[in-house]
């Protein structure tokens, strides 16, 4: 009777692709029908299966984290998108009674020649002259700002009370301006 390294082909076949225990051992060649075979393959499928209960565990573990990972950076995309949605809220909040005022002057010049009744020489000159005024609120600008709070609020998921008051408070200027929200 041939000696085998029992513990050798028990790792073999826990880390194998077998189907079953008597297919392995026939595939080395040992009688799976002896006492001591049966005997020395005890528990041998129940530890491939805990085996296989671990490796499809820690696939779901290791996918989870990867999914994880990738939403916590699109909420950190997200929110940078939002932080400078607000700053530029902020900054066309401090230009809504700021107009540019573009003047344009053009300036001809013909030499005319009287011997040949024809212009002898076309001279145009042209001047522009841009200048920043205030003026009244832009109530379109002014809408079209608490439309953009109103979607970084969403973005954000925020619902405070300040985000909801100050919203309201844009609708009632909005309103008193004779604007339509």
């Amino acid at each position: 009777m041939a000696k085998y390294d029992w513990k050798q082909l028990e790792e073999e076949y826990i880390l194998g692709d077998y189907k079953s225990v008597s297919a392995f051992l026939r595939e080395k060649g040992i009688d799976n029908t002896s006492g001591s075979s049966k005997k020395a393959t005890k528990g041998w499928k129940e530890k491939k299966a805990q085996k296989e209960h671990k490796k499809s565990t820690k696939i779901i573990e290791k996918t989870i984290e990867k999914e994880s990972e990738k939403e916590a950076q699109q909420i950190v995309d997200i929110k940078t998108l939002a932080n400078d949605l607000a700053l530029n809220i902020i900054k066309a909040n401090s230009q809504l009674e700021t107009y540019i005022i573009k003047n344009k002057k053009k300036t001809k010049t013909v030499k005319y020649d009287y011997k040949v009744s024809k212009p002898q020489e076309e001279t145009t000159t042209e001047k522009e002259e841009i200048k920043t005024m205030n003026g009244i609120i832009d109530r379109q600008g002014l809408k079209m700002l608490t439309s953009a709070l109103r979607d970084l609020n969403e973005i954000i998921g925020e619902k405070e009370n300040t985000d909801t008051e100050t919203l309201q408070k844009l609708d009632e200027v909005l309103k008193g301006l004779g604007g339509v929200v």
